[in-house]
């Protein structure tokens, strides 16, 4: 039974907490915690309940307190609800992922931090600087409370970066730390299957058992145990019983992966659904269609008619069409707000859907880029959305329309839905015990996103490949062609939207509008090899519409890799032609004032830096032929 502890004497919120949620709430400022807490126990409210009351209640300084999420979407989540507890402080709280706290670090106190340096080398140089450089020293010096979210995810470089900034922070200084270690799954990846990516080895010690080790200050553990999420009887076994099982290494044996998906199937709500069966027509925008391997995913999203949403690795943070609609023609260094509620009541009411209306898009805007006197820096904005990792505020959390969600599990953590649908895999082998166990708990997660209902279902295994830039590709079906992922990161740039050598300035024009007439509805596109753009693939509406862009070399680079790999290379050659290619949609894409490819675009879009993009997310047949 919840325990009903009132704290409306607190400023947080109106509302009730258990007995567990309470204690990690208003535990001390300097308190330093592991917070066992499965899915479905509210850790992402309590993790922010604890921020406000420490903001609220114990005058903590919001610029001091830091929260260190593991995805970009937990994010978005975390920031919306520590607004409603503690209203604008919450824009003063630092909350970033892990790799952004530590750009923010590298580049705040490196004048040589570069951003096209590899990952782990931007890791290594922060830890560095956490173990050597003052001023870093100095900065951390001033936070007052850190909360970690995910924990038991963060292994490797991650782990280091963490224990290195936890060492370094003063004593006095709070570390709320949230982890199920029931939900470990970031040790393999969404395509492994039970194999180690690249046959690398386990990474070190995880930070969960760094921080349990004996030293001083160290860390207390709460549980929170109660579970709110569902209040399905099956569910709830599922969230609480066969987590037990999961955690239990007593139980750790040959055939635990199997036993796993046969529980999951005794629990959920409904089964024997099998993935050829599934159409996602058939589905609402409350709906997750969880697949063990993207391959699936793409196999599943290629033959949908509809709009839906992608939940994938491989498609960046997308900033919605409204962005370029309104601004692709706007020079100005500075905008009021009478001039884009404007431009929003022309270009934008009764002709595109955005989830909000004019008002909350210009505050998302003040946000981002505000000035004192009320307007908006355009500069900028540019500079902020035209980074890799672009505000949360602005970017849209899945890649597509609205509509049902389909995605890998692996994308899909930490997030939730009112129905699941989870396809386990009907054939699965595991190098190891270990192997085994992971892939459970991986259909754990899968399990645990349901809210209300859960329906489990079988999908075909088939063999599909990636490479090494990430790209999937498999036999068709008819066994004469390859169906080759399009759509991900680097497939469509500026330059191939409205480049000055792809496109006539009349061209572009006649491109970007039908962009805008399309920016929320299904297109679907037709790619053509362009002899005088080196055979790069020109993408076209139709037979007969105006092309609309051109794919970078990334798909042509990658087209001939898939030859190679076949010992091809020499006797066949990338078609001309590629049908079916879907489009969820447009997006925007906008140029830092610095970029240097802004040279190369036609204008209007060489001074506003801001373009639109087909949102394609596409899965089609390549008909290889010989030369």
């Amino acid at each position: 039974m919840r325990s009903h502890i009132n704290i409306a004497r607190q400023a947080i919120l109106d509302t009730d907490w258990d007995t567990d949620q309470l204690q990690v709430i208003e535990a001390e400022i300097d308190a330093r915690l592991i917070v066992e807490a499965g899915p479905g126990t509210g850790k992402t409210a309590v993790a922010c309940a604890r921020l406000a009351y420490l903001i609220r209640e114990k005058d903590v300084e919001p610029s001091n307190t830091w929260m260190i999420s593991f995805t970009r979407t937990a994010v978005a989540e975390i920031r919306d609800r520590l607004h409603s507890y503690v209203g604008a402080d919450s824009y003063a709280i630092r909350i970033a992922t892990i790799d952004s706290h530590a750009w923010s670090i590298h580049s705040g106190h490196d004048p040589k931090a570069r951003l096209t340096r590899s990952y782990e080398e931007n890791i290594a140089r922060v830890i560095e600087l956490l173990k050597s450089d003052e001023d870093v020293a100095d900065e951390l010096s001033q936070v007052e409370h850190v909360v970690i979210d995910e924990a038991q995810d963060l292994v490797g470089q991650r782990a280091d970066l963490i224990e290195g900034l936890v060492e370094r922070l003063p004593p006095e200084c709070g570390v709320t730390v949230f982890a199920d270690e029931a939900q470990a799954i970031y040790g393999f990846s969404d395509d492994s299957m039970g194999r180690r990516k690249g046959g690398a080895s386990k990474p070190g010690k995880a930070l969960l058992d760094r921080l349990r080790a004996e030293r001083s200050p160290g860390f207390d553990t709460m549980i929170l145990r109660e579970i709110y999420r569902t209040s399905s009887p099956g569910l709830r076994k599922i969230f609480s019983e066969l987590r037990k099982d999961i955690l239990d290494k007593k139980r750790h044996r040959d055939g635990f992966h199997a036993e796993t998906a046969k529980r999951i199937q005794e629990f959920a709500d409904k089964k024997g659904l099998k993935s050829i069966q599934i159409k996602v027509d058939d589905f609402t925008r409350d709906d997750l269609l969880l697949f063990r391997t993207r391959g699936e995913v793409l196999m599943a999203a290629q033959f949908c008619d509809l709009p839906h949403r992608l939940r994938l690795s491989g498609y960046g943070a997308t900033l919605p069409a409204w962005l370029a609609i309104c601004f692709s023609d706007f020079a100005e260094p500075y905008l009021a707000e009478r001039h884009f509620l404007d431009l929003w009541a022309t270009r934008i009411e009764n002709k595109a859907t955005p989830q909000y209306g004019p008002r909350e898009a210009w505050q998302h805007l003040l946000r981002v880029a505000g000035r004192k006197d009320g307007s908006v820096d355009m500069q900028r904005l540019r500079r902020r959305l035209g980074r890799a990792r672009p505000p949360v505020e602005l970017t849209l959390p899945e890649y597509g329309l609205q509509g049902p969600i389909v995605g890998t599990i692996h994308a899909s953590k930490g997030r939730e839905a009112s129905n699941v649908v989870l396809l386990l895999p009907n054939r699965a082998e595991f190098e190891s015990v270990e192997a085994e166990v992971e892939e459970a708990r991986i259909l754990f997660v899968g399990a645990t996103r349901a809210r209300t209902s859960l329906i489990v279902g079988e999908s075909n295994a088939f063999v599909a490949s990636t490479l090494d830039s990430g790209r999937v590709h498999r036999s068709a079906r008819n066994g004469k062609s390859r169906m080759v992922e399009v759509g991900r990161d680097g497939d469509l740039t500026a330059r191939g939207l409205v480049g000055r050598s792809e496109f006539s300035a009349a061209d572009a024009t006649a491109g970007q509008a039908f962009l805008t007439s399309a920016a929320d509805i299904v297109t679907t596109y037709k790619l053509e090899a362009d002899p005088d753009l080196d055979w790069r693939y020109r993408i076209r509406v139709g037979d007969e519409g105006p092309y609309v862009g051109v794919m970078s070399r990334n798909l042509t680079y990658d087209l001939w890799e898939i030859l190679k790999n076949k010992n091809q290379e020499h006797s066949h050659r990338p078609p001309r032609y590629v049908n079916h290619v879907q489009g969820q949609g447009s997006a925007t894409i906008v140029l830092d004032p610095d970029d240097s490819d802004l040279a190369t675009l036609n204008e209007p879009w060489a001074s506003s830096g801001f373009v639109l993009a087909p949102r394609i997310a596409a899965f089609p047949s390549f008909f290889f032929s010989q030369r």
